[in-house]
């Protein structure tokens, strides 16, 4: 199966890098740019652009490294899709677009970012016509909770609003209270593998050939 590419837009505002925009691409771009689906992670990781950086204030679009997560959401849109050649993109939607690989740092910056009014909780969300283009969203933004995170814990309802606004058909494995869901790609390769299968399973059950684009 051919390899995909990863793109992404990145933008820096006083010091502050955020990736507003990103997506795998099975093909070339002349295919059309199709969904193959998407997901709604928790924030940005470590994916970094080939060759330029944003200039302060600037937006820059280009193609980035694979990182660990995106990695393994390759291998999930194919295990899902099975043998057949794909052509089309896999969209990667984060709850805040804070660019941090480490999850609780990432949220307390966030939280800090909204405080200072750097950023809102609105510019974190897509158009629910935008949401609407997908066959599918995978939601999987992690367990990580604390009392004291007001602002994450209001931007995933405002999140929640706008998916069930959309109206796109979404699956994931939830937690056990059922708030939130877990990260399809754990730092323990065992995990990863248990993961993969179950999030397969659950699209199978849940989503099924009804939902998803015929390629």
């Amino acid at each position: 199966m051919n390899q995909p590419n990863a793109f992404a837009a990145f933008r820096e505002h006083r010091g502050v890098v955020y990736r507003t925009s990103t997506y795998l691409q099975w093909g070339p771009n002349s295919e059309g740019h199709r969904s193959l689906g998407s997901c709604l992670l928790l924030n940005p990781g470590s994916a970094k652009l080939f060759r330029e950086r944003p200039a302060s204030g600037h937006s820059i679009m280009g193609q980035t490294t694979l990182d660990p997560t995106m990695r393994q959401l390759i291998r999930l849109v194919e295990a899902i899709y099975g043998t057949r050649a794909l052509a089309g993109r896999f969209h990667i939607y984060n709850l805040f677009s804070v660019q941090n690989a480490a999850a609780v740092s990432a949220i307390s910056h966030f939280e800090q970012l909204i405080d200072e009014k750097e950023t809102t909780l609105e510019a974190q969300l897509v158009s629910t016509q935008e949401l609407q283009k997908h066959p599918w969203l995978l939601l999987g933004w992690g367990l990580s909770h604390h009392h004291s995170w007001q602002q994450f814990s209001s931007l995933k309802k405002l999140w929640k609003q706008r998916i069930a606004a959309a109206g796109v058909p979404t699956f994931g494995k939830p937690c056990p209270k059922g708030i939130d869901y877990y990260h399809p790609s754990p730092p323990l390769h065992a995990t990863k593998e248990t993961i993969m299968e179950e999030l397969v399973e659950i699209y199978r059950k849940t989503i099924g050939r009804k939902s998803a684009h015929p390629l």
